[in-house]
């Protein structure tokens, strides 16, 4: 009999918010990678008390629990997840041996994560590589800490890890607990009281994926990250840039749990000697995508649902707009993250942020 956790969604109520984002929500995908992408939205309303929740919070929800809600096979979502992850990785292989092609396809000629554009957006291979190492870079905790070194401002961030939700209900420790609290020097610790485990050491439902923040700070703004590597380095490097990001989220819930994004920044950096030079390029995207606590605006950082969902007022989903702003095409304002800022303010904060570097 499995055991049932404390401060877990009851099922009902994770289809109804599932049903609602459905309804609410067209990607500029495929929608069974819309569904896939949706399910962890799920997830945060589920622990940020969104949605249908109404400001009830459930932080030891896993996707397992959701995706079991909604009446799906775990295996399969992931093995779908990560069939995207490989089809960008592979990708990645292609331009490393000069094979790739400009248009940002799979070896089957589908779009990268199902994105309609990328069957006729054309780039440099070699960009869209050195995109996806600043990109996988720029989001290490090390990386960030590096930043905060040399840039004086307080990043913030952490890492996810396999933990035990059944010490975690011993310890009296939550999800939320993990993911707000500052654990920097407690990590050890935690792996010595088996809170954290090692991946396939406990079997699901027990174990979780979990993000744990090691230093609290002013955090970090994808959609900046993506702008800001464009205007500086051109299309094809923001282009990586948020490949990379979609990585770092759809790695959230894979049949192995590792730090993929990071994974194949180091494989590209081996096998493109003269990016290891833009390691500081690193750094300096990780500084300038902080979210500057000094800003006028409140900085948006967009979740993946967020950067593909369609705007029906403009046609444009979030992604689109940033890449017409990087090549300098107008395009109209859309409204960017969970903030819901005007994308002309945000450009127009990210170029001024740029200029003051």
């Amino acid at each position: 009999m499995k055991r049932a956790y404390h401060r877990v969604a009851p099922a009902d109520t994770i289809r109804q918010d599932f049903q609602r984002l459905d309804s609410l929500y067209t990607l500029r995908s495929t929608w069974t990678v819309e569904q896939l992408i949706l399910i962890q939205s799920v997830l945060g309303h589920v622990h940020e008390g969104h949605g249908v929740f109404r400001g009830e919070r459930y932080p030891n929800t896993s996707m397992d629990d959701i995706v079991r809600a909604l009446r799906l096979s775990t295996v399969e979502v992931r093995q779908e997840r990560q069939r995207l992850i490989d089809g960008v990785a592979e990708y990645a292989g292609r331009a490393i041996e000069g094979q790739a092609l400009p248009l940002l396809l799979d070896e089957a000629g589908t779009p990268l994560l199902t994105f309609s554009p990328f069957r006729h957006l054309r780039v440099e291979p070699s960009d869209v590589l050195a995109g996806l190492y600043l990109g996988g870079m720029r989001d290490d905790v090390d990386v960030r800490s590096e930043a905060e070194g040399r840039y004086g401002l307080r990043i913030g961030g952490g890492r996810s890890y396999m933990v035990d939700r059944e010490r975690m209900e011993e310890m009296n420790i939550t999800g939320e607990d993990l993911a707000r609290g500052e654990w920097e020097g407690q990590i050890e610790r935690l792996r010595e009281e088996r809170l954290i485990v090692e991946p396939g050491a406990l079997e699901e439902p027990r174990a979780m994926y979990q993000y744990i923040r090691h230093r609290r700070g002013c955090g970090a703004s994808d959609d900046a990250a993506i702008v800001i590597a464009g205007l500086l380095w051109g299309l094809g490097v923001a282009v990586g840039v948020f490949l990379a990001d979609a990585i770092d989220t759809l790695e959230k819930y894979v049949p192995d749990y590792r730090d993929q994004d990071f994974e194949v920044a180091r494989h590209i950096e081996d096998a493109v000697p003269h990016l290891r030079g833009r390691h500081a390029d690193a750094v300096r995207l990780a500084w300038l995508a902080a979210a500057d606590p000094d800003a006028t605006i409140r900085v948006p950082d967009s979740s993946l649902r967020h950067l593909l969902a369609v705007d029906r007022h403009t046609d444009l989903c979030a992604i689109e707009a940033h890449l017409l702003e990087v090549q300098g095409v107008q395009s109209p304002s859309v409204l960017v993250g969970h903030e819901r800022i005007s994308s002309h303010r945000f450009y127009a904060y990210v170029r001024e942020r740029i200029s003051r570097a």
